[in-house]
């Protein structure tokens, strides 16, 4: 049985009143974020101006701001090569798995579900298909 809301209801799709319009810079802070590994050092940089820019040019849904908090680096990294979609495939495999040697923790779900929607939304581009 198929239970769709009514017309006027707000669905995941539907934008609402509740949706909060700010820009990436507004919801980030530049400042280093905290490491959950007590061996691993802090992030020495925070978002580059081009990756500011290039996370406020990505459609709302698909801007990985919890990933821009927790990994910036990975941010200037995506921002750079998306510049050459050609390439993205790849970068997107070496962020999935690592073939680095040791155990690793692997990325939180919220920042591994970013990812994912980023992929997803770099093969529709490559398609030509809007996301």
């Amino acid at each position: 049985m198929n239970h769709s809301l009514p017309p006027d209801e707000p669905g995941p799709t539907t934008p609402n009143s509740l949706w909060v319009t700010t820009t990436p810079a507004q919801l980030l802070d530049d400042a280093a974020p905290a490491s959950p590994h007590p061996k691993r050092k802090p992030q020495a940089a925070g978002l580059t101006p081009e990756a500011h820019t290039w996370l406020a040019r990505l459609p709302p849904r698909y801007q990985p701001l919890a990933t821009a908090r927790r990994h910036p680096h990975i941010i200037n990294l995506l921002s750079e090569a998306w510049k050459k979609p050609a390439d993205l495939p790849a970068h997107f495999r070496e962020l999935m798995l690592s073939s680095r040697p040791g155990r690793r923790a692997g990325f939180q779900f919220e920042v591994l579900t970013e990812l994912a929607d980023l992929q997803a939304m770099a093969e529709l581009v490559q398609k030509g298909e809007n996301p």
